[in-house]
């Protein structure tokens, strides 16, 4: 069984999520699901296309990317359309760490989020029964320009935040050849 555990934080408008998920899965399946931008789309809830605009080696083992996602920022009934070009710098089988260069957000824009900054780490975390694991941490900090009502933003990020994990988690394990499950500690 793969755990995934999320925490919000909501400090005014600005909020800082931290999501561990321990996957049944070696580190390369799970770093070539998180980076397969071109795949995105086919497995991982809001997003609609995604594209990589530039990808440069910086060294041996360090790239830098210039990636476009278009899709929606989901909570409840409601969803927005989005469209985000993230500056990612990869260190590769370790960290994938990304920084919104622009976010358009439904009616409100480019006025809608102030900071987005995200980081996914991966750690080899040996093998249960024969089976790798690894320790998948993802890190983010979201600045919003409008504060949202009370309760709101905090439940609607780690809504967006569960569901992109277990769908990385799902996609993981069908890479692996596993069926995926994963529990949620809130």
């Amino acid at each position: 069984m793969n755990e995934l555990k999320v925490d919000v934080l909501r400090r005014d408008r600005r909020f800082e999520a931290e999501a561990l998920l321990e996957l049944a899965a070696d580190v390369q399946t799970v770093w070539d699901t998180i980076t397969d931008y071109d795949a995105l789309p086919g497995f991982m809830p809001g997003i609609r296309a995604c594209r990589v605009l530039e990808r440069r080696a910086l060294t041996k083992t360090t790239e830098h990317l210039l990636v476009e996602q278009q899709g929606e920022f989901r909570f409840l009934m409601f969803a927005q359309a989005m469209t985000v070009t993230l500056s990612i710098e990869h260190q590769r089988l370790r960290m994938a760490s990304a920084k919104a260069l622009s976010v358009e957000l439904g009616i409100l824009r480019r006025r809608a989020i102030d900071v987005f900054k995200a980081r996914y780490e991966l750690t080899a975390r040996g093998a249960h029964q024969g089976v790798p694991r690894t320790r998948l941490r993802y890190t983010a900090v979201i600045g919003l320009r409008l504060p949202p009502p009370p309760a709101v933003g905090t439940l609607a990020v780690r809504q967006n935040l569960s569901a992109q994990l277990e769908a990385v988690c799902s996609e993981v394990a069908r890479r692996s050849g596993r069926t995926a499950s994963a529990s949620i500690a809130r």
